[in-house]
């Protein structure tokens, strides 16, 4: 049976229903038809009809792929317009400065970039010369695991791997390649068959996508502590299958597009822009001049063969327009905000539903002090708690004595119990010198663009969701952090903004 098209609720989801839903809007249930063999990038983007013609285009959503789509169309000689609903642009790229003294800044969303990898921010880097600055924050990781903190060192010792409960060809591999390491053990073989990074099918492992990772571990000859520290989990009778589990064939292409990008599991290399990575969007916004409509939200779109009517409000006032394209560059969770006439199709309806979007705060703590210096071995830290799972500095290239920490915490919290859980799992013994304590709620501060990044499909959804989820609707077009294979944050918002810009293409040259 077809599933109805979701409802279009009146206002933007409330704090609750986010917060109790884990940030996933789920329609019924739809059988999708199995993706055929190619490029799924490629079928998922037919080429315009409109190529080399000069086409008016709105932009919807303000934030690094919006502002990214929108540069890249200009510049192929279109007439374009971003609509923004907020009051500022950058969408989920937001650095905070107000508040913190001697000149610290902080990125309250996306905090870094990696090299390799984030192919097509980096040309932006380079051709807008922006200041970069290489950031420690992934290196001499000290982790929290079962009541006692290691060293990457130590968790390449084989008696604490041993303890663990890794088998001898775990710990061989373990103390040669290193703790990050530890899936391509079992993925490297199967990884291997892949050969386009946006198409997961066709290479003789669709079956795994209605198996558990953990379980396929397990066949694989993986011990409990593997599949553990692989994210998976072995299913049983009593604690059957459940959508929050992830399939083995998922987990696979996920790292088959790492290792065809050529890049490293984990990417230890990491950048920021000095003075904050808003820098980027800002210069976009700068470029695209009055292009950029901030405070106008789009309430309906209706689309057929001839064109797109955009119909949004515009500091308050109604207004619509007729263009020829449209690229979405809105979080799935606020699309069934805007009604679209006609409705999805029901593998698109489905896709957008179904997508889940991750939700987390961003926790800083000023101090007056680098306290943990010469306490703990590194204040780059895996905690284990979800008020503050990770921990490093940040504006450490700032002169002065006030320092700042930052992390990860969950979607709704209190700078109290915040301050409470860091000094409860704090491995060092020197007091701290914190004096502020800042939770920055998306949900809260920043209500249009609340999602971070695309969480993993659900068990025996892969077929449902792609090329479903990227692939254009008419006139219609996305882009976004949810929008393309590898779901990371400003490099999947600048590769899909350019995907969709290339599909387009540019005006023909006389």
């Amino acid at each position: 049976m077809t599933p109805p098209s979701p409802p279009v609720p009146k206002a933007l989801p409330s704090r609750r229903h986010l917060l109790e839903n884990g940030a996933r809007f789920v329609a019924g249930a739809s059988l999708a038809p199995f993706w055929p063999g190619g490029s799924a990038a490629a079928e998922a983007e037919p080429k315009s009809p409109h190529a080399g013609k000069s086409q008016r285009i709105i932009v919807i959503g303000g934030g690094m792929a919006g502002l990214t789509c929108a540069h890249e169309l200009v510049e192929r000689g279109h007439d374009v317009t971003v609509l923004e609903a907020s009051r500022r642009t950058g969408g989920h790229v937001k650095t905070l400065r107000e508040g913190l003294p001697d000149g610290l800044d902080a990125d309250a969303g996306a905090e870094h970039f990696t090299r390799p990898g984030y192919d097509h921010y980096w040309k932006y880097v380079g051709k807008f010369d922006l200041p970069v600055l290489p950031w420690k924050r992934r290196r001499d990781i000290y982790r929290h695991i079962d009541g006692g903190w290691y060293t990457e060192a130590q968790l390449s010792d084989g008696k604490v791997l041993q303890r663990f409960g890794f088998h001898d060809r775990e710990i061989d591999y373990l103390r040669e390649h290193g703790w990050t390491e530890l899936a391509s053990l079992y993925f490297d073989l199967h990884t291997k068959r892949f050969t386009d990074e946006y198409q997961p099918f066709g290479v003789g492992l669709d079956d795994l996508d209605g198996i558990t990772l953990g379980d396929w571990l397990t066949k694989e000859g993986a011990s409990d502590a593997a599949v553990r520290f692989c994210g998976g989990r072995r299913t049983s009778a009593d604690k059957p299958a459940t959508r929050n589990d992830v399939s083995a064939l998922f987990r696979l292409w996920q790292a088959a597009a790492v290792r065809l990008r050529g890049l490293p599991n984990f990417k230890r290399e990491v950048f920021h822009l000095k003075g904050g990575n808003q820098l980027l969007p800002d210069t976009f916004t700068g470029l695209l001049g009055d292009r950029v409509r901030k405070n106008s939200p789009v309430k309906a779109i209706l689309h057929d063969d001839h064109g797109v009517k955009v119909r949004y409000l515009e500091n308050g006032r109604q207004a619509e327009v007729l263009v020829d394209q449209v690229v979405l560059c809105v979080s799935p969770l606020l699309l069934s905000t805007i009604k679209v006439t006609p409705a999805w199709p029901k593998e698109k309806a489905y896709a957008l539903a179904n997508v889940a979007m991750g939700m987390q705060s961003r926790v800083l703590f000023q101090s007056r002090t680098a306290f943990w210096k010469d306490d703990v071995p590194s204040i780059n830290l895996e905690t284990g708690n979800s008020l503050m799972s990770l921990v490093y500095q940040t504006a450490e290239e700032v002169e002065g004595e006030s320092c700042l920490l930052m992390g990860s915490g969950r979607p709704a919290q209190s700078p109290e119990e915040t301050l409470a859980a860091f000094r409860q799992f704090y491995p060092g013994k020197a007091a701290d010198t914190i004096e502020k304590v800042v939770v920055h709620q998306w949900w809260k501060e920043e209500p249009t663009c609340f999602g971070c990044e695309r969480l993993p499909f659900a068990l025996g959804e892969l077929a449902k969701l792609w090329p479903h989820l990227i692939t254009p609707v008419g006139r219609i077009h996305f882009a976004g952090a949810a929008f393309d294979n590898l779901p990371w944050g400003m490099d999947a918002a600048t590769r899909s903004a350019n995907r969709v810009a290339e599909q387009i293409g540019g005006v023909a040259k006389a």
